[in-house]
C-alpha cells in the first residue's frame, strides 16, 4: 500500500483556451514540474482539477495521462467522486486498473445527508472495491455534508482499506480530533494550507493543496523542516506559504491559478463552464498583490 505523506498537491487540469477540451499533451510537462519541485504526491481531478465538471470518459483519459507522465515517481491519488453512484464505482475500478496508488471519493453533494446515510454510502463503496485504498474527501463548504469523526472511525474499523481522510473543512480542531481518535493506520491529510505545519507536527501525514500545485516550494520547505525537527524554520516557511496561498485566492480562484501557472511557463488554458476566465483587469489587480508577496517571501516565477 502506497499512501500520501509529506507534500501532496491537487494539480489543475490543462484545457483549451475555451475550456471545452482537455489538453492531455500538456499534462506531462506539468507533472515533471511538480515532481522536480519535490512534491510527494498528486490528488488528481479533485476540486482544483475540476474533476466533477468533466465527463467520465474525460476523467479516465486525464487520469491515464497523469499516471503515464508520473511514471511511478510520486504517489497518485485519483479523485472519483461524482453525483451518480454507478459513475463512482466505474471511476474507482478504472483507477485501480490503470495503476493509481489509491483513490478518493468526496462526500455526496446537493442533498443534505445524515451521518447514517454517509456511513452507508461509503460502506457500499468499500464493500464493492475491496482491498483498494480509499480516502474520504471532506469539504463541507462545497458539499453541505460534513462527515463525523465517529463515522470515519466506524468505516476504518469495518474496512481497513478506508485508509484516510482528505479534510478540507479548514477546522483545525476537527483535523486534530481525527488524528487523536483514529489509529495510526489512518492517514489524515489536510486541505487547509494555513494548518499544514501544525497538522504535521501533531501527527497528520500530509497536505493536499491546490495552491501547492502552483507554488510547491514552501510546502516542501515546511515538510523538510518538520522532518528535521527544525520547527522555527517550519513556522517561517509556513508564513511564506500562507501569504502565497492567500495571494492566489486560497485555492478558490481556479482561473487565476491557471494564469499564474502560465507565468511559470506551463500551458494551462481555460476553465470548464460555468467557471470563467478572469478579465485582464482582474488579473492585473491580482498580479499586483501577488508580485508584492513574491518579492516579500523571495520567490520568482
Amino acid at each position: 500500500m502506497r499512501l500520501l505523506e509529506g507534500v501532496g498537491v491537487a494539480p489543475l487540469t490543462p484545457m483549451s483556451a475555451d475550456g471545452m477540451k482537455i489538453e492531455y499533451g500538456a499534462i506531462s510537462n506539468y507533472v515533471d514540474f511538480l515532481v522536480e519541485k519535490g512534491v510527494n504526491g498528486m490528488f488528481v481531478l479533485g476540486t482544483t482539477g475540476e474533476g466533477t465538471s468533466l465527463c467520465v470518459s474525460e476523467r479516465k483519459k486525464a487520469l491515464e495521462a497523469f499516471i503515464k507522465a508520473n511514471d511511478d515517481r510520486v504517489t497518485i491519488i485519483s479523485h472519483c467522486g461524482a453525483a451518480v453512484f454507478e459513475d463512482i464505482i466505474d471511476l474507482l475500478k478504472h483507477s485501480k486498473a490503470c495503476g493509481a496508488h489509491a483513490a478518493a471519493v468526496v462526500t455526496p453533494f446537493f442533498f443534505k445527508h445524515s451521518q447514517d446515510e454517509l456511513f452507508a454510502f461509503y460502506d457500499a463503496i468499500a464493500t464493492e472495491m475491496g482491498e483498494y485504498p480509499l480516502y474520504i474527501y471532506n469539504i463541507p463548504s462545497l458539499t453541505k455534508n460534513w462527515i463525523s469523526v465517529d463515522v470515519l472511525k466506524r468505516l476504518h474499523q469495518k474496512h481497513p482499506w478506508v485508509v484516510g481522510v482528505k479534510d478540507s473543512s479548514g477546522d483545525f480542531v476537527y483535523a486534530l480530533s481525527v488524528i487523536q481518535n483514529l489509529p495510526g493506520t489512518f492517514n489524515t491529510v489536510v486541505g487547509c494550507d494555513a494548518a499544514y505545519s501544525a497538522v504535521l507536527m501533531n501527527g497528520g501525514k500530509a497536505c493536499v493543496s491546490g495552491p501547492g500545485a502552483v507554488f510547491p516550494e514552501f510546502f516542501v520547505k515546511v515538510r523538510d523542516a518538520v522532518r528535521a525537527g527544525k520547527y522555527d524554520e517550519a513556522f517561517k516557511a509556513q508564513k511564506s506559504l500562507t501569504k502565497l496561498t492567500m495571494a492566489i485566492g486560497n485555492g478558490a480562484n481556479i482561473p487565476y491559478m491557471k494564469a499564474v501557472l502560465e507565468k511559470r511557463g506551463l500551458r494551462m488554458g481555460g476553465v470548464r463552464m460555468p467557471l470563467k476566465l478572469s478579465t485582464r483587469e482582474e488579473i492585473e489587480g491580482l498580479d499586483r498583490e501577488l508580485f508584492k508577496v513574491m518579492a516579500e517571501v523571495g520567490i520568482q516565477f
